[in-house]
């Protein structure tokens, strides 16, 4: 059985020059990540963490916010043969220090934290005094080793892992709301097992585009990661609650995955805009309601009905 990291593998060398990561970084613009860029990135930072001399599957942490950096240190870290341990930027201090400990992590990786929507402020005063830190494109601290300097002082690995569907891939663990953060052991056959009924339910083909927005730390936007990575989709990154709005528009996700919470949103904007009596009516006139159907989507989507998907191409699902 392969997994996510032979699917990636089996992309980055049938669509090497193809766009995989798009990032915004501010002020409307976006950095375009292509999937050789992403695999060279990986290879040099796994080669990086080869020779931290680590013990084999050691489990490695990552904390910020989703960007291509979060979803590139992942895949280096499969590369070098490490379990990922990732963490919500909105967990208290002791619950953190609680999952550092627990999972006897022996790397952080600092990701995109700026203090607005996240507690990395009171999270920095909890870490393990020695834990070994290093910095993504985006984190807060500059005194640390840094990505772009690791990068480009290590040539990339040539023997990256090969993992067995029975090895241990990444450990989630809970928001601790509920009590103490409980941590689920996700083998490379069960981060992939999902990921072909996904194909086959949803239609997925690689020139879907999708839109990162939920947590990475989270078991479910995982699944979108590893949806990406086993089909070759384009994906987008939210820079922002403010900017949503802007990414959404950016992305036109033809398959958009979200909680209950935010498809009401949705739902009040559109009916704001056509009345509920309306919608039935509209939805229901052969030859009006695809027109109708575009029309919301091009509010949602995208600026012009030209630049939305179609519903048909357009697959939405909850949490």
């Amino acid at each position: 059985m392969p997994t996510l990291l032979h699917s990636f593998l089996d992309w980055e060398g049938k669509t090497p020059g193809a766009i995989f990561l798009t990032q915004p970084v501010g002020g409307g613009h976006v950095e375009d990540h292509h999937w050789r860029a992403v695999g060279d990135q990986a290879r040099r930072f796994a080669a990086y963490l080869r020779l931290l001399d680590l013990p084999p599957a050691s489990n490695i942490a990552i904390l910020g916010k989703n960007s291509a950096h979060w979803i590139i240190a992942d895949i280096a870290i499969m590369m070098a043969g490490h379990v990922s341990v990732p963490l919500y930027t909105t967990l208290n201090g002791a619950s953190a220090r609680y999952i550092l400990d627990h999972a006897e992590a022996r790397l952080l990786i600092l990701g995109k934290l700026d203090g607005s929507n996240d507690n990395w402020p009171e999270i920095e005063q909890h870490l393990p005094a020695g834990l070994p830190l290093v910095s993504l494109p985006m984190s807060p601290r500059r005194d640390i080793a840094q990505w772009d300097v690791i990068v480009a002082d290590h040539l990339p690995l040539q023997a990256v892992n090969d993992p067995a569907p029975g090895d241990l891939c990444t450990i989630v663990y809970t928001s601790g709301s509920t009590g103490t953060p409980k941590g689920v052991m996700h083998s490379y056959g069960s981060m992939i097992a999902v990921q072909e009924p996904l194909r086959q339910h949803s239609n997925v083909v690689p020139t879907d585009r999708i839109l990162c927005h939920l947590p990475l730390a989270h078991v479910a936007e995982r699944m979108s990661e590893g949806l990406a990575l086993y089909n070759g989709l384009h994906v987008f990154f939210s820079e922002s609650l403010a900017t949503f709005p802007d990414d959404l528009r950016r992305a036109r996700p033809t398959i958009f995955f979200s909680v209950p919470r935010l498809w009401v949103k949705f739902r009040q904007g559109v009916d704001t805009r056509l009345s509920p009596r309306r919608q039935r009516l509209l939805f229901t006139l052969p030859g009006i309601a695809h027109l109708a159907r575009r029309r919301v989507l091009a509010g949602l989507w995208g600026s012009t009905m030209s630049a939305s998907p179609s519903p048909g191409r357009l697959r939405c699902r909850s949490t």
